[in-house]
């Protein structure tokens, strides 16, 4: 009975008249490219850019082969969604305890070095176990510790970028991470406390930011090589990518270690250690906290530096209406989306669009597609945060379900509270103080490194106002 209900509501959804209510297509039956034995359609990846261009190239094949499609990358056959309504039908679908798709590369770190890992990595109960409590002390409630830990951050960003003038910002992407890093103790510490010690704690803070972003990256460098033959041939990509995953659990660890130290009374840290969670427990679920936010947060804000510096007159509104940031920040996120696919791996066999998937299948949500998509977004190629402004005539209730840049459902971004109210903030500290110009004389483009980057380093300056 539950599978014919989840079958009759996908199919009431269904824009094409060739399913009928009684009819489930085969798995076979989704349309796909043709490809290669052992390789699939990887050589194809390759010549489109590879995985640096992944978006562009899913987006292509989105608009040879429709809204759902199946293609094997490599060695993983997955299924490909491009439809709101569909995505919704997928994160019905994902069950008590929702699956998502980890890197084959860091699971295979994880069991060569027997390193166990936080909620990131964990399925079932016991991931629902402390997701609930992470749920409790980071989504609900008053919100006003985050906003206070945040602030006494970017107070201390803004007084060192008037230090360097009226020239280009060096090494913006370096100092992003630094100050993602700072903003994740700070929450972790509560802001007395960081502002009493963050000088004590820059150095390891500093060494931790310089290569956080080397783990997305030597992932990406190894998106298209069987991990299994990579590892154990111990090619130059693997070893790279085992040096930067080392470097970082060891600073991070370390780094968990001495904040426990400081006995703050109102962060993350101190809420985490009152519910009697272990402290080797609380040091997985932090450690996986700040290796993930350090490199999403830090690109996120990046782009929104970029399209406030490439669009002055959007700085002019922030300064006079300071809940424009909320807009920008989801516009932001439409047009860069950090993730570009959100995965899920169905529990068990389910329909979606009208095909019938069984259970284990990864299904990638693609949200750059979506994002990009005229039905729902109107001159989609255009930065107008203005869209998502519920009092103007170009604001339509199908965007929200076309751009999820946290996710949805029970395993949707747990600090996306923290992500929130660190970018909106910061941005209304850099516009208050500063007016943004772009330097840069190529056009940026997108460059996918398991995030998406700017294709080239940003040129800012800040003018103090």
């Amino acid at each position: 009975m539950l599978f014919r209900r989840v079958l009759s509501t996908q199919l009431k959804r269904l824009k094409s008249s060739a399913v009928s209510a009684n009819t489930v297509l085969d798995y076979q039956d989704i349309p796909s490219p043709k490809g290669l034995p052992l390789v699939g359609t990887t050589l194809d990846l390759i010549a489109e850019g590879s995985t640096q261009q992944l978006h562009r190239y899913i987006d292509k094949r989105h608009k040879q082969l429709g809204p759902i499609f199946r293609e094997k990358l490599g060695v993983l056959e997955s299924v490909f969604v491009a439809d709101p309504e569909v995505m919704r039908d997928v994160f019905d679908q994902e069950g008590k305890y929702p699956s998502h798709l980890v890197p084959d590369a860091w699971l295979k770190y994880n069991e060569m070095y027997g390193c166990p890992r936080g909620i990131f990595f964990m399925d079932g109960p016991d991931w629902w176990h402390y997701r609930r409590i992470l749920n409790t002390l980071l989504l609900k409630g008053d919100t006003r510790w985050i906003y206070d830990a945040c602030e006494i951050v970017n107070e201390n960003f803004v007084r060192e970028i008037e230090k360097t003038g009226s020239e280009c910002y060096e090494d913006l992407k370096g100092r992003l991470y630094k100050w993602s890093a700072d903003i994740i103790v700070s929450v972790l510490l509560g802001a007395e406390t960081y502002k009493k010690h963050h000088r004590d704690l820059d150095t390891e803070v500093t060494s931790l930011a310089k290569i956080v972003h080397l783990i997305f990256q030597t992932t990406a460098d190894l998106s298209v090589i069987p991990v299994s033959l990579a590892s154990k041939l111990k090619i130059p990509r693997w070893n790279r990518f085992v040096d930067a995953v080392h470097n970082a659990l060891r600073d991070a660890n370390s780094l968990v270690t001495t904040l426990k130290t400081l006995n703050a009374q109102d962060g993350l840290l101190p809420k985490l250690m009152n519910e009697k969670i272990e402290f080797e427990m609380i040091k997985r679920i932090i450690v996986d906290l700040i290796l993930a936010a350090g490199d999403t947060t830090a690109v996120s804000f990046e782009w929104m530096l970029y399209l406030t510096a490439k669009h002055p007159h959007v700085q002019e509104k922030l300064r006079v209406n300071p809940t424009m940031a909320k807009f920008v920040m989801r516009e932001g996120a439409r047009m860069y989306p950090t993730a570009t696919f959100l995965t899920r791996i169905l529990p068990a066999d389910g329909v979606v669009a009208g095909y019938g998937v069984p259970k284990g299948t990864p299904v990638l949500l693609s949200l750059y597609t979506t994002g990009r998509d005229e039905r729902y977004f109107p001159d989609a190629d255009s930065f107008k945060p203005e869209r998502w402004d519920r009092r103007e005539s170009m604001y339509d209730i199908k965007m929200q379900r076309a751009s999820l840049p946290f996710a949805m459902g029970l395993r949707s971004c747990v600090g996306k509270r923290i992500a929130e109210i660190q970018l909106q903030t910061t941005l209304l500290k850099f516009v208050k103080n500063f007016d943004i110009e772009l330097c840069n004389k190529n056009n940026i483009d997108i460059v996918m490194k398991m995030v998406v980057h700017p294709s080239e380093p940003l040129l800012l300056k800040f003018k103090k106002l």
